[in-house]
């Protein structure tokens, strides 16, 4: 799991994202999974590799996004007719609640979202994936 200091920057918490989005875009789906906090209140979409690529599988982009099969590509490189949706939500006292992130889908931004929550662990706060669909 990765630990992100608990006084993070809304970019140090973008830039998590960005990894965990070039990990699923290597294949390293495993890696992915681990990088996510998996303790109590973790969502089970990240439970598992299988249940995270069944997630990303069951994505159909639609027109006028590329018709192929989803896969995540890199987000340095994705284009298209969208932007991305890249927002990191905070409490009245400036605590990160959750991150909303679009998915580079078969090298576009797509309309599959991923919804984190901020999670205090020892030492700052980690991401768990909550879920992830079309918003």
């Amino acid at each position: 799991m990765e630990i992100l200091p608990g006084d993070a920057s809304d970019e140090t918490i973008l830039a998590a994202v960005r990894r965990w989005i070039a990990l699923l875009a290597a294949d390293d789906v495993e890696a992915a999974v681990q990088f996510l906090y998996q303790g109590d209140g973790a969502g089970s979409l990240a439970a598992s590799a299988s249940s995270l690529r069944a997630c990303i599988a069951r994505y159909e982009p639609g027109e006028p996004l590329r018709q192929e099969p989803a896969r995540v590509t890199p987000a340095e490189t994705a284009g298209g007719p969208f932007g991305p949706i890249a927002e990191v939500f905070r409490r009245d006292d400036g605590t990160v609640s959750s991150v909303d992130f679009t998915l580079p889908v078969n090298g576009e931004w797509s309309e599959l979202v991923a919804f984190f929550d901020a999670v205090n662990v020892p030492d700052g706060l980690a991401l768990a994936l909550r879920d992830a669909y079309v918003a």
